[in-house]
């Protein structure tokens, strides 16, 4: 993948407040596969963020679709909020995963992209690797901006107990935001590819290592979403 191929799209506030009120239903029911828990506030805002980040990326690349008369759904995907997801899209009638990861501003250039790690979970059996099967592709984003999530102190209590949140519960505050889709490989070029990744394994978005473990590789090594949308 070159770094022209890389599309960058705008995330609009609407987008924001789709992924806000996904997370509000799903928060009881995601699997907190980075293990930040419900011990603290911050523990619970981080996972909440999360949520939202990566819906509210899903969102703006559906957009992306629909202008631009690309065969996608994503009925076919959904489940209630209670179920675990079976997949997030299906584009050209594949069916793709979305992987999106937050990277600072001074990462966020299409040469430097180029370097991130598509990375995709492998340390637990309900990962995403383990189910590779279900999947044609995947899709590597990368999201640009700073998502600051604020529970109402009576919310925690609320998270806690398994109660619905409602927008009174969650403040949500973002700066101008970006997303910045790359690679789309198949399943058979993730396997030829990837390798596994370790958890505390330094990368342009994980400055500090990754949390988990993963298989993964350079973005750069793999054939681009322009690429998979023009076939």
């Amino acid at each position: 993948m070159h770094k022209e191929e890389i599309l960058c799209l705008a995330v609009l506030p609407e987008d924001l407040t789709e992924g806000r009120r996904y997370a509000q239903f799903s928060i009881h029911y995601t699997f907190d596969r980075m293990a930040f828990g419900v011990d603290d506030t911050t523990a619970l805002c981080r996972r909440l963020a999360k949520i939202i980040q990566g819906k509210t990326c899903e969102v703006a690349l559906v957009r992306f679709l629909r202008r631009h008369g690309i065969a996608h759904t994503t009925r076919e995907g959904q489940t209630p909020h209670t179920d675990p997801d079976r997949f997030d899209l299906r584009i050209l009638n594949q069916i793709v995963d979305l992987k999106t990861f937050a990277v600072p501003a001074a990462v966020a250039k299409p040469a430097r992209l180029l370097n991130c790690l598509g990375l995709v979970p492998d340390h637990h059996p309900r990962d995403q690797w383990s189910r590779r099967g279900h999947y044609a592709r995947f899709v590597f984003g990368f999201f640009e901006g700073r998502l600051m999530v604020r529970l109402a102190p009576r919310a925690e209590q609320l998270l806690t107990q398994r109660a619905p949140l409602n927008d009174d519960h969650l403040q949500v505050e973002a700066t101008p935001l970006k997303f910045y889709v790359t690679a789309a490989p198949t399943i058979a070029d993730c396997e030829a590819k990837f390798r596994k990744v370790r958890a505390g394994t330094r990368c342009p978005q994980y400055s500090r290592g990754t949390r988990i473990d993963n298989m993964g590789c350079r973005v750069g090594e793999l054939s681009s979403f322009r690429e998979f949308i023009s076939m």
